[in-house]
């Protein structure tokens, strides 16, 4: 795949950006548990996260772009993070409270 054409550095944007998009789902998972673990627990899930989000960032990073770091790339991997954070997150909490509102009612 040749990355100076449109098509393939569309095909690394997408990649980087479902590795985003991953890594943000996965700290929502993990902060469930984090609330009510004791301080030392909750340091090995962050860590355990910040593992996580290096390996598949790394695998996305050398996959979508034969091993080089492109500028494109990298803003993929931060709009997957910010589409997860700023958008699917928020709809998913006020899904949440949605439902925890009726049923405390």
């Amino acid at each position: 795949m040749i990355f100076y054409e449109t098509r393939g550095q569309a095909e690394s944007f997408l990649l980087l950006l479902y590795a985003g998009f991953a890594a943000g789902a996965l700290y929502d998972l993990l902060h469930i548990p984090h609330r009510r673990l004791p301080k030392c627990l909750g340091a090995a899930l962050d860590i355990l996260w910040c593992l996580f989000a290096a390996i598949a960032c790394g695998l996305a990073l050398s996959l979508g772009g034969e091993g080089r770091v492109r500028l494109y790339a990298l803003l993929g991997l931060l709009c997957g993070g910010g589409v997860y954070c700023l958008g699917v997150r928020a709809l998913i909490l006020g899904i949440a409270l949605f439902f925890k509102n009726r049923r405390n009612r």
